[in-house]
């Protein structure tokens, strides 16, 4: 299937990264940021320019993240990371000047607007939230790391594709598990993702500093990194490349751990990449201790290796794929948005999202599947066992400004992702949230 010759325009006016069409690494992203998002060289947050370098050892959630940061408009991230007002107190100690330019990125933060208001009710009852919930994700992730680690040798030692399918979905387990745990403070748990061959510090980047931000947006790092070969965007595509798409997806998912890989080492080799860290080889404790305990050999460990990751990189892409994020219903950028001029960054996650119900409750599928979603997106340093408990809350600041969440069945985000594959012609009216029930909120 040919290449999509067409970019993609934002109907929200954003300006998207410079070499967003050209097989963009996550680095490439961050350089082309620089470029659009008018901080100036520093950290920009709303329409100020503050100067952290001399903050950024001290930062409580670790240096990284101000390190990936520095010249960025951190707007989102600072809102949607810190609860409490105190870190807007330290903020203000490393202000420079007010900005010279306007944001590219369309969304807003005013004090009576919907995600504030949200997030001062849930600052209400965070004290209260049952610390168990957080041991128990704690101990389920742990026992994922176990599971693999036995299954996947006795795959090798036996020789068994069927043990090995159970292993490589254990992968997946720990990989969607160890999500959790990365868009925390630096912690020991968010390293268990780089078993998948890819990397925290990648998707610090791709997915929490650019997908969660400006989700389904032409800004979104996990929507251009699947192009040219699946165009999730409303844009022109010609019959074989729409359905093209359906048969080229899952060689896509299979793929894509093993690209993740491929990927950094090409980068190291052609000197665009030179940081590596010795969290960049954890992956590869896994086959090591295959090979010592199975008696396998060691070509006969690599093989199975590599099948178990096939199997995890399938499972996670197509249960992230087909998550929360595409369905003709949902908002992507093209389709007519609420606003641009007052689009407040909580509505917008709403626009662009949808929850399943048979996941919501259970606080094994919610780790493992993504879950709860849309209050995941809002309050991403909140373990994900606890998130369930903020659903009474967040009915009520839904019912305040007469908006909704769109509860839907997992078949139904299934059948949406392939459908949001073929679509062509943006929507010209804004998601329509209101034909959607409560009724499995608690």
């Amino acid at each position: 299937m040919p290449p999509h010759s067409f970019e993609p325009s934002s109907s929200l006016g954003i300006n998207p990264p410079s070499r967003r069409a050209k097989n963009q690494s996550v680095d490439m992203w961050l350089e082309d940021k620089v470029g659009t998002d008018n901080a100036e060289g520093l950290w920009r947050v709303h329409n100020g320019i503050y100067d952290l370098t001399e903050f950024v050892h001290k930062h409580p959630g670790g240096s990284e993240w101000l390190e990936l940061s520095k010249g960025l408009d951190i707007t989102e991230a600072f809102e949607v990371h810190h609860l409490s007002t105190y870190p807007a107190e330290v903020l203000k100690k490393y202000f420079v000047r007010e900005a010279r330019n306007k944001r590219n990125a369309p969304f807003t933060f005013k004090e009576n607007g919907f995600y504030k208001t949200l997030k001062r009710e849930i600052l209400l009852v965070l004290p209260n939230l049952p610390k168990k919930r957080i041991n128990f994700s704690n101990l389920m992730i742990d026992c994922f790391l176990v599971v693999l680690f036995l299954l996947s040798t006795l795959a090798a030692k036996y020789w068994s594709f069927l043990i090995g399918t159970l292993a490589g979905n254990f992968l997946a387990f720990l990989t969607i598990a160890a999500h959790n745990y990365f868009h925390k403070k630096d912690n020991f748990r968010m390293y268990y993702f780089n078993f998948s061959l890819q990397t925290v510090r990648e998707w610090r980047i791709s997915h929490v500093l650019s997908h969660h931000m400006h989700t389904n947006t032409i800004d979104d790092y996990e929507i251009s990194s699947w192009e040219p070969f699946l165009q999730y965007m409303p844009i022109k595509k010609t019959q074989l490349q729409r359905y093209g798409q359906w048969f080229i997806a899952p060689f896509m998912w299979i793929s894509g751990f093993h690209r993740a890989l491929i990927s950094r080492i090409s980068e190291y080799l052609e000197g665009r990449r030179n940081h590596i860290k010795w969290t960049d080889f954890i992956a590869f404790l896994l086959p090591l201790f295959m090979y010592f305990f199975s008696g396998q050999t060691l070509g006969g460990t690599f093989l199975m290796w590599n099948f178990i990751v096939m199997i995890g990189s399938t499972h996670l892409f197509f249960v992230g794929l087909h998550a929360a994020h595409h369905h003709p219903e949902i908002f992507h950028d093209g389709d007519q948005p609420r606003s641009q001029d007052d689009y407040d960054w909580g509505i917008s996650q709403l626009d662009a999202i949808m929850e399943r119900k048979e996941i919501t409750g259970s606080p094994f599928l919610v780790l493992t599947n993504f879950g709860d979603h849309a209050l995941h997106h809002m309050f991403p340093t909140l373990d994900h066992g606890v998130l369930d408990y903020l659903y009474p809350t967040f009915k009520k600041v839904l019912n305040q400004f007469d908006t909704n969440l769109r509860m839907v069945s997992q078949l139904d985000t299934i059948y949406g992702g392939f459908r949001q594959l073929i679509k062509v012609a943006p929507s010209d009216l804004p998601p329509n949230l209101k034909k959607y029930d409560l009724k499995k909120y608690k």
